[in-house]
């Protein structure tokens, strides 16, 4: 294995696995993919299996460890990991997850180590897991959309393509690409939460991208915990909404463009609307 990453156990059987990424940091908007991604490792009680160098990946500046102490002592330092798990699930397919914080450096390294990892455990594709600002409203459903690369497969959602974009991207889209190169299909899933509270944690995204990768791959997830956290914050948004009219023109003029299947990007920002409202969440 490369110097990179570091077998910790002894990886299972797998079944035509299915590689599934979901980093923290850039293009996670409402840290959707990182919720789905551990909400799934929990759901299919994934052992871990093998573990980056931190030290090579990491400016531990932006991603600090966290300490425990307690009675004058420190008991414990919490490292952010990027490590990837084995799944046996009950469907076509076994999963491999990829979690942890995106790299923050050496992202051509980081790729050809995932790619000699999808080759010795003979993964056959990719699902990535990402989510994005977008001027729709929290009143409907989550959108999703999907981007495959050079040598994507059918095994793709039945969901919308994005048709067009141009600008920066995350770590997780530049090891598509790599994966694309090394003749393993990928394929990028992209959650649309809305803009004005893009910068509190989204149940409602997180729900809609586990729903998807079940139906991708052909299996049952009990979903119960993440339906009612759904449910709660889609409520407390809906209230704070309701002490701002400002918002609820926004919300009504969002909610005519979504079911007419268009996008307005002449709309406002909702900037002073957003930090309102994401105040009123953190005190709920």
């Amino acid at each position: 294995m490369s110097g990179l990453l570091h077998w910790v156990a002894e990886p299972p059987q797998l079944r035509r696995p299915v590689l599934l990424v979901a980093l923290e940091g850039f293009v996670d908007a409402g840290i959707v993919a990182a919720t789905a991604g551990a909400f799934l490792r929990h759901r299919w009680q994934s052992e871990p299996i093998a573990r980056f160098d931190r030290d090579a990946l990491l400016d531990y500046r932006a991603r600090r460890p966290t300490a425990v102490v307690d009675s004058g002592r420190l008991r414990r330092l919490d490292w952010p990991d990027l490590e990837v798990f084995a799944a046996e699930v009950e469907a076509p397919h076994d999963v491999v997850l990829l979690l942890g914080p995106e790299p923050d450096m050496r992202w051509e390294a980081f790729s050809s180590a995932t790619i000699e990892l999808c080759r010795s455990l003979e993964i056959e594709t990719s699902l990535g897991l990402g989510a994005y600002p977008a001027a729709t409203p929290h009143t409907r459903p989550i959108r999703i959309l999907k981007a495959g690369n050079s040598v994507a497969t059918d095994l793709a959602p039945d969901v919308g393509e994005i048709t067009g974009y141009t600008g920066p991207v995350g770590a997780g889209t530049a090891l598509q690409d790599a994966l694309g190169a090394a003749g393993i299909p990928a394929i990028g899933l992209w959650a649309e939460v809305p803009h004005y509270i893009a910068g509190s944690p989204n149940p409602p995204g997180a729900l809609a991208l586990v729903q998807l990768v079940a139906a991708t791959l052909r299996t049952e997830v009990d979903t119960t915990e993440l339906q009612a956290a759904a449910t709660l914050h889609t409520e407390q948004v809906a209230e704070a909404v309701a002490e701002h009219p400002d918002a609820g023109e926004m919300v009504a003029a969002l909610e005519l463009l979504y079911d007419q299947g268009r996008h307005d990007e002449s709309l406002p920002s909702g900037e002073d609307i957003a930090n309102e409202i994401e105040k009123f969440l953190r005190h709920q």
